[in-house]
């Protein structure tokens, strides 16, 4: 079934087609949250590790430790996230947009916190106890905004395909997110590169002179530091990223307003089939009403309070109120559905090859291979540049083949670049030894190829997933009435998260066991090659494990397409009562068709009851 509206809202999406303006503005809003959440995911160890002086040996275990905390909580809170926006309901923020706009002035608030530790003065135990504190808050307003919008990028679309597109455009703009840290961050910490004499920068340069210079400029026994070993670059650029979180989620939230109607209408409709009135006050239960009804109905045996309490729990889980039991009911409901469980594990073991790069990745280019900054960016950009520019070709293939076929494809592909890091790894010595001279390039050139192909195949991780998750709340939805879309959303990105951060909890610790030193601008050789065989090994047994989950996955294409074609005349018709007389519907055969049976079918049913009605006042009885 189609259906195009025209007039003042020609163009816009109609229930069953987004619009390309409703697209990009998800897009946006995922540029935004990605520029501020993956600055503090990917730079937030370096800055702790690197950047701050006199931390200690085993600050680097401590950064890993807090991290690991931030996230764990992170994670626990977006499936209960997901649960509280799905049984929301207001007629000015619907389910989503309330959450979404509160997650948002959080965010504006933490990303810049992070960032202004006073680390000379709290010191160690200080240090790590601020980052603690304030990656906890930050994730849980993260948590806030992206659960609602990524529940709500799946249900504003009945169409199979439209979904697959959507998602593939909220992750092109999620990955320019991540590769605007990884281009821009280097020009914010340049300045900052030089010789400093304590934490004072006393000569500006990009690389380390010689020694003859360091004679003739009087800097001998100052430390040369690196742009990425500089905490004012760090802080400098959390500004920018947080001004243009605010302008994209803010566009988004803008928008996507008019949705908010829509899916309310047709949520209404679907529950007035069910005999449910969801603008009804919500009912209120005491342990004193549940008691007594347990004496009307005669129980037998002594009435305790956990018993009345059990009677308690639950009504308000029949009444969809929210509480900790049924929170917990449904988080662990969802990996009872094999194919929910599939995509969710296979999901979270091939997102730790992504996230061991990240918090590992420039440490590995600083210290494993004798990058320049900016060689070290080229790199890190190369490898983000094919992550986007591959989502067309994912989103095809879901099209042509399947979504679980594209995603395959995209992990085989991955491990194939993972592996050629590795080969790279173990020619480090020549590699370096061409970084050191006059053709540096040319290294960066050999490492090129291997980072590329990995970007290539993991780009599929960013669109797929979630697609496939949509699929499997279609079917789901089917079988029991039940929509868990926010659920479903928030229990991917809690896996997600509880695997992000047991890595990074973990790697940190390694760099600690190699020999590695927070905070030094040299390491040792040993200490060097440890963190490269952390990354290198590390990569290739996540991706291979993926490939090995998601090849067990089956979801049945047609099936998900023909319960989809059944929900499209339910969003047409909320659409159009939206649009309140200020556009034409122009419908298909097969919608007016439908359209004329419902009609038929409500005059049917007045006629009867019209027939029914006694003459003697009796009726309403």
């Amino acid at each position: 079934m189609a259906q195009k509206l025209t007039g003042k809202r020609a163009g816009r999406s109609d229930g069953a087609k987004v619009s390309k303006l409703d697209m990009i503005a998800l897009g946006l809003g995922d540029l935004g949250y990605s520029l501020v959440s993956c600055t503090v995911a990917t730079y937030i160890v370096s800055f702790g590790t690197m950047a701050l002086p006199g931390m200690g040996a085993s600050f680097a275990t401590l950064m890993g430790i807090a991290v690991g905390i931030a996230v764990i909580c992170d994670a626990i809170s977006d499936p209960i996230m997901g649960y509280i926006s799905d049984n929301f309901n207001s007629k000015i923020f619907g389910k989503r947009h309330l959450f979404m706009l509160i997650g948002l002035l959080g965010m504006m608030a933490t990303a810049i916190a992070v960032w202004y530790v006073p680390y000379q003065t709290l010191g160690t135990v200080g240090t790590f106890v601020w980052f603690t504190v304030f990656l906890v808050l930050l994730r849980t307003f993260n948590t806030m905004y992206y659960t609602p919008v990524g529940a709500f990028s799946v249900e504003m679309s009945t169409d199979y395909n439209e979904r697959t597109t959507i998602q593939a455009v909220r992750s092109v703009f999620y990955i320019v997110g991540m590769l605007l840290p990884v281009v821009i961050m280097g020009t914010f910490q340049n300045k900052y590169a030089g010789y400093y004499d304590g934490g004072e920068l006393i000569y500006q340069c990009k690389e380390a002179l010689s020694e003859a210079e360091l004679i003739a400029k009087n800097l001998v026994g100052l430390e040369f530091r690196k742009g990425q070993q500089v905490a004012q670059g760090y802080i400098d650029f959390s500004w920018v990223a947080t001004a243009v979180c605010v302008i994209t989620s803010g566009f988004l939230l803008l928008a996507t307003r008019r949705y908010v109607k829509i899916l309310r209408v047709r949520d209404e409709k679907e529950a007035a089939e069910k005999g449910i009135d969801l603008n009804a006050p919500k009912p209120k239960f005491t342990m004193a009403q549940c008691r007594q009804e347990l004496i009307d109905e005669g129980y037998q045996g002594k009435l305790t309070s956990i018993t009345v309490r059990q009677r308690l729990r639950h009504k308000r889980a029949e009444a969809g109120q929210i509480t900790l039991g049924a929170v917990l009911r449904n988080f662990f409901g969802t990996f009872k559905v094999k194919e929910m469980r599939t995509i969710a594990i296979g999901y979270v073991v091939a997102m730790m090859s992504a996230t061991l790069i990240i918090s590992l990745g420039f440490n590995v280019f600083t210290f494993t291979f004798d990058l320049a900054t900016i060689q070290m960016y080229v790199l890190m950009g190369a490898l983000l540049v094919m992550t986007i520019g591959c989502q067309p070709v994912w989103a095809k293939l879901a099209k042509k083949k399947s979504k679980q076929f594209s995603m395959f494809t995209g992990l085989i592909i991955s491990f194939i670049g993972c592996v050629l890091l590795f080969i790279a790894f173990l020619c480090r010595g020549s590699i370096n030894e061409i970084l050191r001279g006059d053709n540096s390039w040319l290294g960066v050139l050999a490492l090129a190829p291997s980072l590329m192909i990995a970007g290539a195949g993991t780009g599929v991780l960013y669109s797929m997933p979630l697609a496939l998750v949509g699929d499997v709340v279609v079917i789901e939805k089917d079988k029991t009435g039940e929509d868990k879309t926010g659920t479903y959303a928030g229990v991917m990105t809690f896996c997600y998260k509880a695997g992000q951060g047991i890595v990074t909890a973990v790697s940190t610790s390694l760099l600690t066991a190699v020999g590695f030193v927070s905070g030094a601008a040299e390491q040792s050789v040993e200490a060097a090659d440890g963190i490269g065989w952390i990354l290198c090994v590390g990569v290739i047994v996540f991706v291979g494990a993926g490939i090995l989950i998601f090849a067990g996955l089956k979801l049945d294409k047609e099936k998900i397409a023909s319960i989809l074609a059944k929900n499209n005349a339910e969003m047409q018709l909320a659409a159009a009562e939206v649009e309140n007389g200020q556009a034409v519907i122009e419908q298909t055969p097969e919608f007016a068709e439908a359209a004329a049976d419902e009609a038929d079918e409500t005059q049917t049913c007045s006629s009867d009851n019209a027939e029914e009605e006694p003459s003697d006042g009796k009726g309403e009885e």
